[in-house]
């Protein structure tokens, strides 16, 4: 009996698989997690693409909120859960202040009109395995645009 425990603790074959299947779930975690990271970033840049188009849209149209939107959903095709809040309209003053539209007044200054473009999209991981480490999000893309 001591000759077979003692040819088991000098035995070297079976470690490389022992180690690999202490390794391979913590590899796979940070593969999925990896890959559902990259996907939400490439989701936001597109997001933020859609948002810079309905800007460029309402640059010529700024109270045409049906068409900015429009614009957005046109370079979001195939994404049917986007959110497109009304764009908003806002008068500031050239140190940041907020003033209104219809006779708001700076001083001596001119107010400036931006105009606010905003699409955003829920996020949930691919896999169980990064879901229980990467929570449901909201991805957003957003574009200020000084009309005047």
């Amino acid at each position: 009996m001591r000759r077979i425990v003692n040819c088991l603790l000098r035995s070297r074959s079976g470690v490389s698989a022992l180690e690999f299947g202490l390794i391979a779930p913590v590899l796979a975690l940070l593969v999925a997690g990896g890959i559902d990271v990259g996907n939400a970033m490439q989701q936001t840049l597109r997001l933020e693409a859609a948002a810079r188009a309905g800007a460029q849209y309402a640059f010529s149209r700024p109270d045409d909120s049906d068409g900015i939107s429009a614009a957005v959903r046109t370079n979001l095709q195939g994404w049917g859960d986007i959110n497109i809040p009304s764009p908003a309209k806002v008068c500031r003053c050239p140190n940041g202040d907020v003033v209104s539209c219809q006779g708001g007044s700076c001083g001596s200054d001119a107010s400036a009109t931006y105009i606010s473009v905003r699409v955003t999209r829920p996020f949930s991981a691919s896999t169980p395995l990064s879901a229980a480490i990467i929570p449901a999000i909201t991805l957003s893309g957003h574009v200020e645009l000084r009309l005047r």
